[in-house]
């Protein structure tokens, strides 16, 4: 075997990626409750074009997305929404849904800004964002008091809870031949 199949793949990082972490959900009932649209499953390697998530052409009421196939028992949506309170919406959604817990996760060490969304069978654990030193969000609970320290710097809260919680994305990394949809969601 030749050390670069061995070898772990840099394609996907936790850094700067809005991506939804979907707990034991079968991938088609991902995109049954998505409706989504323009679907295409291909294999994703270096070639892949990222400029797809932001694509400026598509209109403002459909939004490009990634679809993973299930590792372990997580699947990973990525999408490229900047807008919390939407993005909070659609945690919510997708957990209710789909019967399950989900979690968003964004962090950009770059402009000190770290934001997570965490849901279980449609019901809200905790929010939080955080930028430029300042608390935006925070519906914190009892889900992450256990993990998060009030001194903990953004960097330091977001890791804790998101190592804690669910394996990272990074984990496709490790996969030989990575599965993806991609298409628009409605």
């Amino acid at each position: 075997m030749s050390e670069s199949v061995n070898k772990e793949r840099n394609l996907i990082s936790s850094l700067i990626n809005h991506h939804f972490c979907i707990e034991n959900t079968a991938k088609s009932s991902i995109l049954e409750v998505l409706k989504v649209s323009d679907t295409e499953v291909i294999e994703f390697d270096e070639k892949f074009d990222w400029s797809f998530l932001s694509d400026e052409s598509s209109s403002k009421t459909t939004k490009p997305f990634l679809l993973f196939d299930q590792i372990n028992e997580w699947n990973y949506l990525i999408w490229n929404v900047w807008d919390f309170e939407e993005t909070r919406q659609m945690t919510l959604f997708l957990s209710k849904e789909l019967n399950t817990k989900v979690y968003y996760f964004f962090v950009d060490p770059w402009i000190a800004t770290c934001r997570w969304v965490l849901a279980d069978k449609g019901n809200l654990l905790t929010s939080y964002y955080e930028s430029h030193g300042e608390i935006l969000n925070n519906d914190d609970n009892a889900e992450t008091e256990n993990i998060l320290e009030q001194e903990d710097d953004f960097e330091d809260k977001f890791w804790k809870l998101y190592n804690s919680i669910c394996q990272q994305i990074e984990v496709l990394n490790k996969e030989q031949n990575i599965i993806v949809t991609k298409g628009y969601l409605s």
